[in-house]
């Protein structure tokens, strides 16, 4: 019992962040969870990766 809790914290935690960080970033969060899953090291890539810019329209100067 103790081997499936150590596999689902040492396999699960770091695919639930991967899955949460991408949907933040607008990333697919079904790729980057699994990879995040198989190898947590990209959860470093993540974390460096930019969230995307709001695409608002800039301020006109109409004077």
């Amino acid at each position: 019992m103790s081997e499936l809790i150590f596999i689902m914290l040492f396999f699960g935690v770091p695919g639930v962040l991967g899955f949460v960080m991408s949907g933040k970033r607008g990333k697919n969060p079904y790729l980057w969870g699994f990879l995040c899953c198989i190898f947590p090291f990209f959860l470093v890539v993540l974390k460096y990766h930019d969230k995307p810019a709001d695409k608002k329209d800039p301020p006109v100067d109409r004077s």
